[in-house]
């Protein structure tokens, strides 16, 4: 048979073929390699757990903005009771401490393959997202991306196949 390709007949005898091992070399297993997506996942959700333990810590150092002759402004117009000086509304600093606490458990979780805490980390990052919005702080369009990101990668085909391999 002269003239016909390898491609034909297979490869040449003695010759490895592209999915045959390589003696010496490890053997890579596409199916349980772990994603790069379960990272960006993981990253993400330590950066969100970071966020809340930092704003847990700052709650408390944290000002109203309003300087003192303005609020003497205020309640010389208005009356004294019309301005709060306690300046703690919406801040839940026990609260951003174990969600951010339990977040960055979680993430831990992902990271050695326990899919279960996908789960948890999506109601965590929800009740998060919630607070700072109800509290009126910055922090809330910060973690509504996180939160975004976290679960996109999270629902990627590749990191369901990996996190339900693992079990």
């Amino acid at each position: 048979m002269t003239g016909t390709s390898s491609t034909e007949h297979g490869e040449p005898a003695g010759q490895d073929g592209p999915d045959q091992p390589v003696p010496g070399q490890p053997v890579k297993d596409k199916a349980n390699a772990f994603p790069w997506q379960l990272a960006v996942s993981v990253v993400t959700w330590i950066i969100f757990g970071g966020l809340l333990v930092a704003s847990a810590l700052g709650v408390g150092t944290t000002t109203s903005g309003a300087d003192q002759a303005s609020i003497d402004t205020v309640q010389g117009a208005l009356g004294a009771d019309s301005v709060s000086s306690s300046g703690s509304g919406g801040q839940h600093p026990t609260a951003y401490l174990m969600i951010g606490l339990v977040m960055l458990l979680m993430a831990l979780m992902l990271l050695i393959g326990q899919g279960w805490s996908r789960f948890v980390l999506g109601v965590l990052a929800l009740v998060a997202v919630i607070l700072y919005a109800t509290g009126g702080r910055w922090e809330a369009v910060v973690a509504f991306v996180l939160m975004i990101v976290g679960l996109v990668f999270l629902l990627n085909r590749n990191t369901l196949r990996y996190l339900n391999q693992q079990r």
